[in-house]
């Protein structure tokens, strides 16, 4: 039976903490029933659960919606990252062990059609540099470059101009498709006003509908401080289900506190979409097994102190690692899958431009930080993000019949007590 308008809209709009365009978004649904959808997706060699599971969440509720899905994969951008540099082989091998991970968790991939951002450029370089050339010729580089100030590895201080290049494309991308509704994510939300910037200052119409999802916290108590490269921040797909333990364990999830709380964000954005419920079974004198429907429910028995962090954290890590057993199990039985993993090495192809653009960064910034440590903390995980990558062949071969089940080894930090997790 076809969804109804209200159901329609409702299913939609659970997308996005915010709407860019929400009223349009109402009349497009009443004009046009099976609106085309786009969803931005930029390549990653650690590929977080924000871009495995939520993203296959979006999508498939887009499919239910009735909606055309298509994603567009955004491989030429890869290229300003300087492990990459012009080599789009390397870029594409990475983009075939991102879908991989979505036919893992359940994707709805033979209902969505999959663009290559190089190819749409090559074909129609007509439409995409003139329009690009316009927004860069209508905007100040203060302005550009105020939207690349975090991105890795420069950081804050300076920036090679192919970073400023990004925002003018990335209009460029939205304005030449013939989109109705646009996917991005929250981190992206500044480029994207950018986009509605254009279009009225240039009397352009259509613009299309853009849902931003939230993006997920980092795990650790004060991220502002930590490591960007510490694995502990956030949850891979390919971490084992020690590694998520452990990583839960050590996150930060203060006792009926729930603002700012990672924990509580991760069961409301990946948990209860992905099953429906919360599922605690609590401590021994501490009251009975309880199943929670909704964050309202959760937040107050949370703030309450009826339910306590240590079993939200056990909770958590639960639901986690029973979703991630797909993509454990899919690996395990698809000699294909495993190919799209285990031999790939990213060889450093850093210049000395970069590392000299680094070091500034790091001279900037009162760090002193090792340049050879930096390359190597960016070598493409075979295995799970937190394993060391051995230099010889032996841990493919034992890779390959076990995705998940390698472990950290030693040398690592012990987590801190942050709110009902275990130590030590």
């Amino acid at each position: 039976m076809e969804m109804g308008f209200d159901e329609k809209f409702a299913l939609l709009r659970s997308i996005a903490e915010e709407c860019i365009c929400e009223d349009e978004l109402r009349v497009l649904l009443k004009k046009k029933p099976n609106p085309i959808c786009y969803v931005w997706f930029e390549p990653t060699s650690m590929m977080g659960i924000e871009q495995g599971i939520m993203k296959t969440i979006y999508v498939n509720k887009m499919v239910r919606a009735g909606c055309t899905v298509k994603i567009l994969i955004a491989d030429w951008f890869l290229q300003r990252n300087p492990r990459f540099t012009c080599n789009l082989n390397k870029i594409q091998a990475i983009i075939r062990y991102n879908i991989m991970m979505w036919k893992a968790v359940g994707m709805h991939l033979d209902k969505v059609e999959i663009i290559w951002f190089s190819d749409e450029l090559n074909h129609h370089a007509v439409d995409y540099w003139p329009l690009a050339m316009d927004v860069s010729r209508k905007y100040t580089m203060k302005r550009m470059a105020s939207y690349c100030k975090y991105v890795e590895p420069y950081g804050p201080g300076i920036l090679p101009a192919a970073q400023i290049i990004y925002p003018c494309m990335l209009v460029s991308a939205v304005l030449c498709h013939k989109a109705d509704i646009w996917l991005f994510s929250m981190d992206l939300r500044d480029i994207v006003m950018l986009t509605r910037d254009y279009c009225e200052d240039t009397n352009r119409g259509n613009i299309p509908t853009i849902f931003l999802p939230s993006v997920l916290p980092n795990l650790l108590e004060n991220p502002e401080f930590q490591n960007r490269r510490n694995p502990g921040r956030t949850i891979f797909m390919l971490d084992d289900e020690d590694d998520i333990e452990e990583k839960i364990s050590c996150a930060f999830c203060p006792s009926r506190v729930v603002a700012c709380n990672p924990c509580l964000e991760y069961i409301k954005s990946v948990v209860l979409p992905w099953f429906g419920k919360f599922e605690v079974v609590q401590k021994e004198g501490n009251g009975s097994n309880k199943t929670y429907s909704s964050m309202k429910e959760l937040i107050a028995d949370y703030e309450s102190g009826d339910l306590d962090s240590f079993d939200v954290k056990l909770a958590l890590g639960k639901a986690i690692n029973d979703i991630l057993e797909l993509v454990s199990e899919f690996f395990r039985s698809n000699e294909e899958a495993q190919a799209q993993i285990v031999p790939h090495r990213l060889q450093d192809e850093i210049g000395a431009d970069i590392q000299k653009i680094q070091l500034q960064n790091e001279e900037m910034s009162g760090h002193v930080a090792s340049t050879c440590q930096g390359i190597s903390d960016l070598t493409f995980p075979s295995l799970s993000p937190t394993t060391e990558v051995a230099t010889g062949g032996a841990a493919d071969e034992k890779g390959a019949a076990h995705v998940r089940g390698r472990r950290p080894t030693g040398g690592e930090e012990r987590c801190a007590d942050t709110g009902g997790g275990r130590r030590g």
